[in-house]
């Protein structure tokens, strides 16, 4: 069995452990394929937005000056993205000396310790993944972001965009389901602005069971279809999301989906990402990014910060006699187009 010389293997540890990353499967991320990716130099993050309209033109008489347009100026909104920075102890693992502390490693050692750290690095992106992937939820549940450490955002959700149905009008009632969803499609098209043709509804473990219990929706069974591949990517290829077919509520055409995937809060509680009682709908035409800002950081002269979803590094502290493997990331979700999203609640 071959081995490799001390001073050679920390040299390559950097690469090898970006090989062995790459093959290390990911946490749930349904909820944030609704959200595109982007990243920023800077700490803060700047959006514009401007509502649209969708009023009608009015005939003149020939020869005037015709009507006058004005246009709402767009406002700039900036979000300064909470700081995650998970990390860990490399010498506490069983393998660092074995590696640093002799002349050559066997290779069998060098590689273990590799998929040793990068588990570790994995399961901490993961935790971070995790939260990003609540914050989203958050968003489409209440639109309301509440952190540990930063300020919370509050998106200003349309008190309109968020229903509760109300005594003997749940799903588990004699009422007709089809109706209810319709009315939150039409929300999303009137005022939300839509043009989409498509909408996808998400549903909590207990209203997905209320409503394939629904009277109104049994007798209908046989109008849903299944057409997985019209629905967009990445959507249709996010890790997590079920989806079961597609229903028809006059005259929208509506995605069914369920999440069943829950994380463990700092409590350690078991918690679903979507309220079990709730119904999110989404029409396909949504605008939602996840905006990263740089992380805190020391820019040398004639240098460009780091930018990425996520920044990896180590230290080493010679007063601690520590070796540190650092995780970063500044993420925040943004929904740009905040008035499509409505959101049901659906049991009692």
């Amino acid at each position: 069995m071959g081995s490799i010389k001390t001073s050679d293997a920390q040299g390559l540890i950097t690469k090898k452990l970006v090989g062995v990353y790459q093959e290390i499967i990911k946490p749930t991320s349904f909820i944030r394929s609704f959200f595109k990716n982007v990243e920023s130099p800077t700490r803060a993050v700047s959006i514009e937005v401007q509502r649209g309209f969708e009023k009608i033109a009015v005939d003149v008489v020939r020869g005037t000056e015709g009507n006058r347009n004005t246009f709402g100026k767009s406002t700039e909104k900036i979000f300064e993205p909470p700081y995650h920075r998970e990390y860990f102890d490399a010498t506490q693992i069983d393998l660092y000396d074995k590696l640093y502390g002799v002349e050559s490693v066997d290779s069998a050692v060098f590689a273990r310790y590799i998929n040793n750290v990068a588990d570790k690095i994995v399961s901490l992106q993961n935790k971070i993944e995790r939260k990003y992937e609540k914050l989203c939820s958050d968003v489409l549940v209440s639109g309301v972001l509440n952190f540990d450490a930063a300020t919370s955002i509050n998106f200003k959700r349309k008190a309109e965009s968020i229903v509760d149905l109300g005594s003997g009008q749940y799903f588990a009632n004699a009422i007709d389901p089809f109706k209810k969803i319709a009315s939150g499609c039409k929300f999303l098209r009137t005022v939300g602005k839509s043009g989409a043709v498509e909408f996808n509804a998400i549903l909590g473990t207990t209203a997905l069971i209320d409503l394939f219990g629904n009277a109104t929706f049994l007798a209908k069974q046989d109008l849903i279809n299944f057409r997985l591949d019209s629905v967009k990517l990445p959507i249709k290829n996010a890790v997590g999301g079920d989806y079961l077919g597609t229903i028809f509520c006059a005259p929208y055409n509506v995605n069914l989906w369920t999440y069943p995937e829950f994380y463990d809060d700092k409590e350690g509680v078991s918690t679903p990402f979507i309220d079990d009682k709730k119904l999110v709908l989404l029409p396909s035409d949504v605008e939602f990014i996840m905006a990263f800002g740089a992380v805190p950081q020391l820019i040398e002269p004639n240098s460009m910060p780091v930018m990425g979803a996520f920044v990896f590094s180590d230290f080493i502290d010679k007063k601690l006699k520590t070796h540190e493997y650092h995780v970063e990331s500044c993420g925040i979700p943004i929904p740009l187009t905040i008035d499509k999203i409505y959101t049901m609640k659906v049991v009692a």
